[in-house]
């Protein structure tokens, strides 16, 4: 997509999303920061967080970590290497889902193709009020995610008139009859975008190439996500997206360039609901201009959830950073170079 059109609406975007970085994720994050680029019920979204930032979803883990901790990452699809210490990633996405299939809607793309969702509303439900759209973590375990939010938002009981959405990003091919056998989902045969780079899927680039979705990015795919919610669910009111980890990635970086969210509210055919984006212990952020925080905001302990910096300047010469620290995923540098060729 031409990535030069959607530059305007970046700052406006940008005053939306709210980062709540877990603790242990902010020291981590300031770190880097030198180089690398509330409107629902919070205390339902933060206690939804707070759970799944202790089970320490990130590049890396201390070989430090408790028994208690490998059981929940192995049960996310990932696995600590003994050696290394590091996490690697084993996809949990499952066509047809394994735990929520009457559940499973299809969205349709452009091309034939389509978005595989898991909602906890059935299409058409004049209930719903409110919508939650929750993105999964880099082992795309649409459903763990889902059924976690399901179950915070029932604690609340707000279930009555608060819809979950999990849209799911496949890293493997997936038909929409294996999918979903719901009487709104498209033709059998269509076939899902898949993104078999993790990077890729975060930072909007294309589906793996096929005739029917080549080139189609993950952020038009959220952007119609968006859309499918207020066109199946009349009586809606607003909208929060939210993601952690490497979910958190995509939607601050779809927030940024996505027309949605402009001014504070959706876009779509003019139904501008009030629209929400919160992003959860994204292990890398995007900045908007060249300046980064300075030193002083870069201590060496975790500073609480209240702390902030209001200092920042730009790398010189003389700094450690490569010659990519602006590029697009950690700042806005070369998108318009990138949209003209």
């Amino acid at each position: 997509r031409d990535l030069s059109l959607h530059i305007a609406t970046m700052r406006s975007n940008a005053m939306l999303v709210c980062l709540l970085i877990a603790a242990g994720a902010a020291s981590a994050l300031a770190a880097e920061a030198p180089c690398v680029g509330h409107g629902l019920d919070h205390a339902l979204l933060q206690s939804w967080h707070s759970q799944a930032s202790s089970a320490r979803y990130s590049d890396e883990i201390s070989s430090d970590s408790s028994d208690q901790d490998g059981a929940f990452v192995s049960n996310v699809g990932m696995s600590v290497s003994e050696q290394q210490n590091t996490l690697t990633y084993d996809s949990l996405f499952w066509c047809p889902p394994l735990w929520h299939q009457s559940s499973a809607h299809s969205i349709p793309l452009s091309g034939g193709s389509f978005i595989p969702v898991l909602a906890s509303f059935p299409p058409g439900s004049t209930a719903v009020t409110s919508a939650i759209v929750v993105v999964h973590g880099a082992s795309r375990e649409g459903e763990g995610y889902f059924g976690g939010m399901v179950d915070k938002v029932r604690q609340q009981k707000k279930d009555t008139t608060t819809l979950v959405v999990a849209p799911v990003a496949p890293d493997k091919p997936c038909s929409a009859g294996n999918w979903s056998h719901a009487a709104d989902r498209v033709p059998d045969d269509a076939q899902a975008p898949y993104w078999t780079s993790l990077r890729q899927w975060m930072y909007g680039g294309g589906a793996d190439s096929r005739d029917e979705y080549a080139g189609l990015s993950s952020f038009d795919v959220m952007d119609s996500v968006v859309s499918w919610i207020q066109v199946k669910y009349p009586h809606l009111q607003r909208i929060v997206v939210t993601g952690h980890s490497a979910g958190a990635q995509h939607v601050l970086r779809w927030a940024v360039m996505s027309p949605e969210g402009a001014d504070g509210v959706t876009r779509y055919r003019g139904h501008h609901l009030p629209l929400t984006i919160i992003v959860s212990s994204p292990s890398s952020v995007i900045y908007l201009s060249e300046e980064r925080p300075a030193s002083t905001c870069r201590p060496e302990e975790d500073q609480g959830p209240h702390w902030s910096c209001s200092e920042f300047s730009t790398p010189g010469p003389d700094s450690n950073c490569d010659s990519n620290w602006d590029t697009y995923g950690a700042g806005i540098g070369g998108l318009y170079e990138g949209a003209s060729k």
